[in-house]
């Protein structure tokens, strides 16, 4: 099983349009089992995923908490916490509005677990239930994205060819590698531009990205109308619009992606 925090300090990048379109071409594609955790506050992901008012289960916030609030970590049993989703093979522990409340003062001060996802994705891979994890992280280092970078295998990191997102991807990769003092095997996958087009300065930036990251570079996912329309219609581009630009280069991006995985490649970071 291989866990993966989609990640950038930077709101707008995409991330959530990038953990969603991956968990469906895992699933429908390769007929991978797929967990999702949306660690967002804003909830997106879990408003798409389940298409209408999430049920009565623990939320990640809650779960965060759950050593304190119930004096155990896990939940006892996976119904409490883990839902199914409208696409078959993907299931998800749903976001909440709680987590805005959860800063990194609140693992210091003990109000979260920053190892209770760690401790989850352990139990989940004992019991082979899933072949992939994609966390979903909210556009701030707080105690979701802690927890998240303390869980995963690697980072994959959505990023808009523009001057500020290049500008803070210095500090994101220096708080990548911080938190490989609680989780030495932390890796970044990789870069993900997102919302490209063809324009001789974002071909710049491109180029000047894959010589100065000392990380790989995914093929671009270009820019397409029909990412926000899968966002009304609820459904994920490999169902809403397979053949728009975007629609094919997630599944490039997926296929390039499981290559290095199997491969062992991946980061300079």
């Amino acid at each position: 099983m291989k866990t993966t925090a989609i990640l950038n300090l930077k709101g707008g990048v995409g991330k959530t349009v990038t953990a969603i379109n991956a968990a469906a071409i895992l699933a429908g594609d390769y007929g991978r089992s797929t967990l999702v955790i949306d660690a967002d506050s804003q909830c997106n992901t879990t408003d798409f995923l389940l298409g209408g008012a999430a049920p009565n289960v623990v939320t990640l916030a809650e779960l965060l908490r759950a050593a304190k609030l119930t004096g155990r970590s896990l939940p006892e049993n996976w119904g409490e916490v883990i839902v199914g989703t409208e696409l078959e093979k993907v299931d998800l522990i749903c976001g909440s509005d709680q987590l805005m409340d959860l800063d990194l003062s609140a693992v210091k001060t003990g109000e979260v677990s920053a190892t209770v996802l760690r401790d989850l994705v352990a139990k989940l891979e004992q019991a082979d239930l899933y072949k992939h994890v994609l966390i979903d992280c909210p556009p701030a280092f707080n105690a979701a994205s802690a927890a998240a970078l303390v869980a995963a295998d690697e980072v994959i990191i959505p990023i808009k060819l523009d001057a500020f997102a290049i500008q803070g991807m210095a500090n994101l990769l220096r708080q990548i590698n911080n938190m490989r003092k609680i989780n030495p095997g932390l890796r970044v996958a990789g870069l993900l531009p997102t919302m490209w087009y063809m324009d001789p300065i974002i071909l710049q930036m491109e180029d000047e990205l894959r010589k100065t990251a000392g990380v790989k570079v995914f093929t671009p996912i270009r820019r397409s109308d029909k990412v926000n329309r899968m966002t009304f219609e609820q459904e994920p581009l490999r169902v809403y619009s397979p053949r728009s630009a975007a629609g094919i280069d997630y599944r490039a991006f997926v296929r390039e992606w499981l290559e290095d995985q199997r491969f062992g490649g991946g980061a300079g970071k």
